[in-house]
């Protein structure tokens, strides 16, 4: 065998050995980037739970101390109806007819805002998923293996 022949294998090696290294460098780098990937949804995840439990809680005191409220403000009505409506019993089922309509409407006002604040944004991550995913495959075009010459483009 002439050293023409030995240069030839031994860049053949080379090459093996250099796509070789890529494609695990590759690997670890798919790896590191569908980790932070994950990590970067479940911290998205965490803060919609903790805004929604922040919410919640807010919402549940502010329900009891309206309810307080409530009951004074209908023992007040039930007692200025009396010259309008005379039997108290009638001026009750008014007033809990009335507070039950308001209360409910209240309820579902803010039982969807609830629902929609709850609701985690993933849309950046995937975004930035896609242009990992973009940009990944852009190095892997320009760093792939080196042409019939031995030589790359970047080398």
């Amino acid at each position: 065998m002439d050293s023409t022949e030995h240069w030839r294998e031994s860049d053949g090696e080379a090459d093996e050995g250099r796509v070789g290294e890529i494609l695990h460098r590759l690997a670890d780098d798919v790896k590191t980037i569908a980790r932070d990937e994950l990590e970067l949804a479940r911290l998205e995840v965490e803060k919609s739970a903790r805004t929604a439990v922040v919410d919640a809680a807010v919402v549940l005191l502010g329900g009891v101390v309206a309810l307080i409220g409530l009951g004074l403000l209908c023992v007040s009505a039930v007692d200025a109806l009396e010259p309008l409506v005379e039997p108290l019993w009638l001026r009750l089922i008014i007033m809990a007819a009335v507070f039950l309509g308001l209360g409910s409407a209240l309820a579902a006002v803010f039982a969807r805002r609830l629902q929609r604040d709850a609701a985690p944004d993933l849309e950046p991550v995937a975004d930035q998923a896609q242009e990992t995913a973009k940009s990944v495959r852009r190095t892997i075009r320009r760093d792939g293996p080196a042409p019939a010459g031995g030589r790359s483009d970047h080398a």
